[in-house]
């Protein structure tokens, strides 16, 4: 007994996910069928049998309108599905009355999907579902919509822009060479014209945060796309990106400016983070990053040996914290979405004095 409720379950799902077969029926049955319909069609006018062929095309009444034929006709009444003498034709009945049922189970299912245990409510599996189907690096170029551009960059090239910037937030190096850094694997070879085109883009934003540079101060005379470009062109274009990119991925923290927050559109949503310290020492800093998640995430933040890790399986708040920070360092924090993408995006955390 307690076997064959176990076994239940599977076997319900077995029997509600497999197609129905249409039945057979059998020659005389088939004949009489025909010659019923036929003296029904008889007796009723155009106009009613309309009515019952839209009547019955609605699925979801069907079942219901089997069952009331079948319990409210009276004993001296023919039911829709009257009562066979033959065993061949319950048999029929039968399994007609549990396809209607499995078809009404489905769109139940359909309509009201049934909750994890974890869930409260339905998540938007499709935008779940489209976010993972995208490559390793477009979950987090997404955030090229934000950049202000006077030509827009292929994604291809934000991609590997992207990935070279991660890298050069991690070091303490000065900004005009975070800059090449940042863009002369693309243009290999060319670092002194990098270096003189690095001073104009960054004096462009001198007084302004990395996301409000004057364009007027270089050249935007661009042509209406990336590829129409010269190299001199993409260069300054690449340049003013990764100024961008860095001043995103950079959080400079002084005493005073104690907290700094950052946000990086990604393909589900923004991510928010909010890094705070405070001078413990004089060459000592205790540093916080609090970061709200457009979905499951975890924050990684590194600091020599030691090491604070916060996850979450789904969209919410997470804080890590660490004491002893040296001061006039960077420090790496690793933001990951390992549900939807498995490529950490890097940001670089400096406590000054």
């Amino acid at each position: 007994m307690n076997r064959d409720t176990e076994d239940f379950p599977a076997g319900f799902l077995v029997w509600l996910l497999q197609k129905d077969n249409p039945p057979q029926p059998s020659r005389q049955s088939s004949k009489t069928g025909a010659t019923a319909s036929e003296e029904v069609s008889q007796s009723l006018s155009s106009g009613e049998i309309d009515e019952i062929q839209t009547w019955e095309i609605d699925e979801f009444d069907e079942l219901e309108s089997e069952i009331l034929n079948a319990t409210v006709a009276s004993p001296g009444e023919s039911a829709v599905y009257p009562q066979s003498k033959s065993g061949k034709d319950n048999f029929a009945l039968q399994d007609r009355f549990q396809a209607l049922v499995k078809r009404r189970l489905q769109k139940e299912l359909q309509d009201n999907p049934p909750l994890f245990p974890w869930e409260t409510e339905i998540s938007d599996c499709e935008s779940d579902a489209e976010a993972a189907s995208l490559s390793p690096n477009q979950f987090w170029t997404t955030h090229l919509q934000r950049l202000r551009l006077p030509v827009e960059i292929p994604p291809d090239i934000f991609a590997q822009l992207l990935d070279c910037c991660q890298t050069v937030v991690q070091s303490s190096i000065a900004s005009p060479i975070k800059l090449v850094r940042a863009v002369e694997r693309l243009f290999p070879g060319q670092s002194q014209m990098l270096h003189q085109f690095a001073s104009v883009v960054l004096a462009s934003g001198a007084c302004n945060s990395p996301n409000q540079i004057d364009l007027s101060a270089v050249d935007t005379n661009f042509p209406s796309s990336y590829e129409a470009a010269t190299p001199t062109e993409q260069m300054v274009l690449l340049l003013i990106a990764a100024r961008q990119i860095i001043g995103s991925l950079s959080l400079t923290l002084s005493p005073h400016q104690p907290s700094v927050e950052s946000e990086w559109l990604t393909a589900v949503g923004e991510l928010v983070l909010r890094a705070e310290y405070q001078v413990e020492r004089r060459l000592k800093a205790g540093l916080r990053v609090q970061g709200r998640f457009p979905c499951g995430g975890s924050l990684k933040l590194q600091v020599g040996q030691a090491c604070a890790i916060a996850s979450r399986s789904d969209a919410g708040q997470l804080s890590v914290e660490l004491s002893d920070l040296q001061l006039n360092q960077t420090y790496p924090l690793e933001v990951l979405c390992p549900h939807l993408n498995e490529n950490p995006l890097i940001f670089g955390i400096c406590p000054t004095s």
